[in-house]
């Protein structure tokens, strides 16, 4: 199924048992590298990481549900990180999808990809999979963005801050969101005891 990136949090942050492959594409590579180290987190504090990449996938398309079939060496749960794809992983993708079951969570990163891409439609039209266009947004989206980001970690942006975060961290969310987790410590918030985040704040950290 598809989703743009602001829709799809609420997906990420609580994962589907049924969802195999989670697809971030789009010219926005830093919004992808957030919204996949987001799921990470969903996903679980212990998480085992197994990598792969494109390269591998065209040459062995059996490996991908090879590895969401296994189990972690201490018996833990895991994912399969696959960065970066395009559509050389089509076989593997699509093998994925089709399998009796699978264990493994997948997130692939697809910077270089178009919407018309093979993996992107194959993603799109599944059940199992989760499309995530990430595009470049607006000042203004982008300010909505780094409030949104700074809410969830309990940090009410106060004046102009949202702005200064993202001219700060030249627009790159990953950035964005290690700033603010450097002010909620700062700050001692969380969403449970929400702070206001000034221009003070800002300055000290």
């Amino acid at each position: 199924m598809k989703a743009n990136a602001r829709d799809a949090r609420a997906k990420l942050d609580r994962p589907s048992p049924d969802c195999r492959l989670y697809l971030f594409h789009g010219a926005d590579a830093s919004a992808a590298a957030e919204l996949a180290e987001r799921l990470a987190r969903a996903l679980g504090p212990d998480i085992e990481r197994v990598d792969l990449d494109g390269a591998t996938l065209r040459s062995d398309p059996a490996r991908l549900a090879d590895e969401t079939a296994s189990m972690s060496l201490f018996g833990g749960a895991r994912y399969i990180r696959v960065s970066p794809a395009g559509d050389e992983c089509l076989d593997a993708f699509t093998a994925l999808l089709a399998a009796e079951t699978a264990g493994n969570p997948v997130i692939a990163l697809a910077p270089t990809i178009k919407s018309t891409a093979k993996i992107a439609k194959l993603a799109n039209e599944s059940r199992l999979a989760l499309s995530v266009a990430c595009y470049e947004p607006s000042a203004q989206e982008a300010e909505s963005i780094a409030a949104t980001i700074a809410r969830d970690a309990g940090l009410r942006p106060v004046g102009d801050v949202a702005r200064r975060l993202v001219a700060a961290a030249g627009g790159d969310r990953a950035v964005i969101h290690r700033e603010i987790e450097k002010l909620a410590l700062y700050l001692d918030a969380a969403p449970d005891r929400p702070t206001d985040l000034d221009d003070a704040a800002l300055d000290a950290v």
